[in-house]
C-alpha cells in the first residue's frame, strides 16, 4: 500500500515530534516535547501515513532572513524530514518535498532552506549550498593572542534570566547586514535559552559571559566547560556555542575572557564563519584548527522574487535560463538587471546568457558565488564573460552566516 502524504493535524503534534526525534536516533523525552510543540507550524508541515501510522515526516517553520543588501525576506525553513528506516526507497521523500515545495510556491515564499543531517540528500531536489561555516578548535597553552591594545568596558557573568534580556538585542544588532541571518521568533527564543541537562553530553549548563561598554551591553559569548583531569594535571574542555559582537573591540574582549579562563586544555568554537576574525586575533594561525562544512541549503521556488529581493555587487544585465529538473517552480529563462541600488527580473524569450541548475543558482544567491566555476566544470552552459559577470553580480562583499538551527 502506498503511503498517503497529508498535512498534519493539531492532535497529532506529538506523535510528529517522536517520529522524527526516533528516525534521527534519539529517545523523545517529554520535556523536550512541551518545547518544541508550541514552536511546530500545523499548517506548515506534512506527514506520510501508512497503515494508519505516520511513516514520514517533513515541517517548515517561517522565519524572516536577511539577504543581500539587508532587506529581509519570508521564506520556508525547511525541518524534520524523515521517513522511517522500514519504509525507504518508496518515493516518500521524493513526494514530501514535491508536496513541500507546492505549499512553498502557493504561499508565495520565493526559497526555502534547510540544514541538511546528510550533505548528499537534497541537491535533487533542487536544493544548493549558500552557507558554509567553520568549527575551530585551539589548544589553548599554544595559543597567543595579538596584543592590540586593553578594552575600554568589561566582561561579566550573567545569569541566564539576565541573559534573556540582554542577548536578543545583542544579537539583533551584532548580525544586522549579514546575509543568511535569521530573525528568531519568540518560541525560538525559548528553546534557546532551554538547558536540560540531558543536552549537556557531560558538560556543565551554559556560562554567559557579557562585554559591556558605557553602560551598554555590545556581545556575549555562552558557553560549556567539561572538568577532565589527567594525571592530576587540569585538562578541561571549554565550548562556546553562539558568541556575537557589536564591534570589534567587543569580539576580542570576549575571546581574550574565554581563553583565559584557567584549567582549560582545549577550546572548541562551533558553526563559525568562513573568515572568522577569530583567526585575526592570532599571532599564529596554525595553533586554530578549522574545519568546513556545509551549513545552510537554499531551493529557488519563485525566481523573479527572489532575484528581486536582493540587491547585487556591481550593476549589470544577463539572462538566465534557470533548469529545475525536480518540478515546475523555477524552471524558465529571465533576464536579471540589477545593482547595488536594486534590481528587475522578469520571464523573457531571450536567448540565455547562462544555462544554470536551480541548485546552482540557490547556492549563488546569498553572495558565495561560484558561477564561474561552475560553468568551468561543466555544470553550467554559456558564455563565460557572462559567467564572470554572473559572479561579479551575485558576490557580495559579507560573507553569509546563519547560526539559528531549526
Amino acid at each position: 500500500m502506498a503511503a498517503e502524504i497529508r498535512g498534519l493535524e493539531s492532535a497529532e503534534v506529538r506523535e510528529w515530534l517522536t517520529t522524527m526525534v526516533g528516525v534521527f536516533g534519539e529517545d523523545a523525552k517529554d520535556e523536550d516535547l512541551d518545547l518544541f510543540a508550541p514552536r511546530v507550524e500545523v499548517e506548515r508541515s506534512h506527514v506520510a501515513v501508512e497503515d494508519g501510522h505516520m511513516v514520514g515526516t517533513a515541517g517548515i517553520w517561517t522565519y524572516e532572513t536577511a539577504v543581500p543588501g539587508g532587506s529581509f525576506v519570508t521564506q520556508a525553513g525547511v525541518t524534520g524530514v524523515t521517513v522511517l528506516p522500514t519504509h525507504r526507497r518508496r518515493m516518500i521523500l521524493t513526494r514530501l518535498m514535491e508536496r513541500q515545495l507546492d505549499h512553498v510556491a502557493e504561499r508565495g515564499e520565493p526559497f526555502a532552506t534547510l540544514w541538511a543531517s546528510e550533505s548528499a540528500i537534497y541537491g535533487r531536489f533542487g536544493y544548493g549550498l549558500a552557507i558554509e561555516g567553520a568549527d575551530i578548535e585551539l589548544e589553548r597553552h599554544r595559543v597567543t593572542l595579538r596584543t592590540d591594545g586593553p578594552a575600554e568596558g568589561r566582561v561579566r557573568l550573567v545569569d541566564v534570566d539576565e541573559a534573556r534580556g540582554v542577548v536578543p538585542g545583542i544579537y539583533d544588532a551584532a548580525t544586522e547586514g549579514i546575509p543568511g541571518t535569521f530573525r528568531r521568533t519568540e518560541a525560538d527564543w525559548t528553546i534557546y535559552f532551554a538547558d536540560p541537562e540531558h543536552w549537556r553530553n557531560g558538560r556543565s549548563e551554559r556560562r554567559w559571559a557579557v562585554y559591556e561598554r558605557d553602560g551598554r551591553a555590545l556581545g556575549y559569548a555562552a558557553y560549556r566547560q567539561k572538568a577532565t583531569w589527567r594525571d592530576g594535571l587540569p585538562a578541561h574542555e571549554l565550548s562556546v556555542g553562539d558568541a556575537q559582537a557589536v564591534d570589534g573591540e567587543a569580539y576580542a574582549a570576549l575571546y581574550r575572557f574565554v581563553i583565559g579562563i584557567d584549567l582549560v586544555e582545549k577550546i572548541s568554537v562551533a558553526t563559525r564563519r568562513v573568515d572568522e576574525p577569530l583567526l585575526d586575533l592570532l599571532v599564529d594561525r596554525r595553533r586554530a584548527t578549522r574545519r568546513l562544512s556545509d551549513k545552510i541549503w537554499l531551493r529557488i521556488v519563485d525566481v523573479p522574487a527572489a532575484l528581486e529581493a536582493r540587491r547585487y555587487g556591481v550593476e549589470g544585465s544577463i539572462v538566465l535560463r534557470v533548469a529545475d529538473d525536480f518540478g515546475p517552480w523555477a524552471d524558465g529563462t529571465y533576464r536579471l538587471e540589477g545593482g547595488p541600488d536594486g534590481a528587475r527580473c522578469t520571464a523573457t524569450d531571450d536567448d540565455p546568457d547562462l544555462v544554470v541548475p536551480v541548485a546552482d543558482l540557490g547556492s549563488a544567491y546569498l553572495g558565495s558565488s561560484r558561477l564561474a566555476q561552475g560553468r568551468w566544470l561543466g555544470r553550467i552552459d554559456g558564455d563565460p564573460d557572462a559567467a564572470v559577470l554572473a559572479d561579479r553580480m551575485f558576490g557580495w562583499h559579507v560573507e553569509p552566516w546563519c547560526t539559528v538551527h531549526f
